[in-house]
């Protein structure tokens, strides 16, 4: 603020004053300020603000692409609880890229937030720069494991995971495909199994279920087979394909847990396309459990992981911190939710 005034030849009381709007001032000091703060590209100092105590009741929230059923619905639960607490929610999209991410981080940064909901893109690259932030409170929400020392609320992945795979093999169901799903890869099929169990495993809500994945099929005594993992992305077309580089594969198969749900119709859109029937021949689990699940034909057997609710713990998460408290991780659970995708296996 002292360069703005040093460079427009003010006092940093009247620089003050227009850019907080405190007081009127006249118009062409109010003109001589905005220059100088377009030529220095200026940003008020948020955090700045923050410790003052000056408080905005307006929270930020990022997530990867709010066209996607899981988070909108999480969207639409942090709105319906920011309401209640009488908080106005700014919503920034990620559009699934780190750059655009990035880009957003720092408008936001910009504006007069009191905190942010951050639910960031899972990409192998670094997270960006959330320097602008360093003193603005944040919640991650939907990931695990981001930031040393910042609150998470996620949904139980690894017990996600482990609940599909144990049902499927109470079926009777031996030979479970797994598609895991990612905005970006970090892994392959063949060292899945390393970077599951590496600190990185958090950012990716996938590698949690693949854990969960391994420990059911371990308890039932039978051998995992990477042939039956497929990488793939969270559109439906991404799930037609993945089913079909798995007969492609020539490996046996009776049953697939998908990356989500439009994953899973794109799945079962394929099978049924090559005759394979859907749930007798090949069964098929989704995972959210989103509008999609109840009409897709056969109705979808999906993982429930509460998106409502992981949006408005987040929020009550941050009016704690806003209001002094210490704020530790919540996990939601989750449920399975049966329906006709899947059934008992005849031999």
């Amino acid at each position: 603020m002292k360069q703005v005034a040093d460079y427009a030849g003010l006092s940093a009381a009247t620089v003050s004053r227009v850019i907080n709007a405190s007081r009127p001032v006249r118009e062409d000091l109010h003109t001589r300020v905005w220059e100088a703060v377009k030529k220095l590209n200026y940003r008020p100092n948020v955090a700045a603000r923050f410790m003052k105590g000056q408080t905005t009741n307006t929270i930020g929230m990022l997530v990867p692409d709010v066209s996607h059923p899981f988070f909108s619905a999480m969207i639409a639960g942090a709105i319906l609880k920011a309401q209640e607490i009488e908080h106005v929610i700014i919503i920034s999209t990620a559009d699934g890229k780190r750059e655009i991410e990035k880009a957003a981080i720092d408008s936001l940064a910009r504006t007069v937030v009191d905190g942010l909901i951050y639910c960031p893109v899972s990409t192998g690259d670094p997270l960006p720069e959330i320097e602008s932030f360093k003193d603005l409170p944040i919640v991650v929400v939907g990931r695990r494991n981001v930031f040393e020392s910042k609150p998470h609320v996620y949904a139980d992945n690894v017990k996600g995971g482990y609940l599909a795979t144990r049902y499927l093999l109470r079926l009777g169901r031996k030979r479970v495909g797994f598609l895991a799903g990612f905005w970006s890869t970090p892994c392959t099929v063949n060292n899945i199994r390393e970077v599951a169990s590496s600190k990185e495993a958090g950012k990716y809500t996938t590698l949690d279920r693949y854990t969960g994945y391994r420990r059911a099929l371990d308890e039932e005594g039978i051998e995992y087979d990477p042939s039956l993992v497929v990488l793939c992305g969270y559109s439906y077309e991404a799930g037609y394909e993945a089913a079909r580089e798995l007969l492609e594969r020539m490996t046996e198969v009776d049953s697939v847990i998908a990356a989500n749900d439009l994953v899973a119709a794109g799945v079962i859109a394929f099978f049924t396309d090559q005759g394979v029937n859907v749930p007798d021949q090949i069964s098929v689990v989704g995972y959210d459990n989103n509008l999609i699940a109840p009409i897709t034909i056969p109705t979808l057997t999906s993982v429930d992981q509460d998106p409502r609710t992981l949006g408005s713990e987040s929020v009550v998460a941050l009016s704690k911190i806003l209001s002094g408290k210490d704020v530790s991780d919540t996990i939601i659970d989750v449920k399975l939710t049966i329906r006709n995708s899947t059934s008992v296996m005849h031999h």
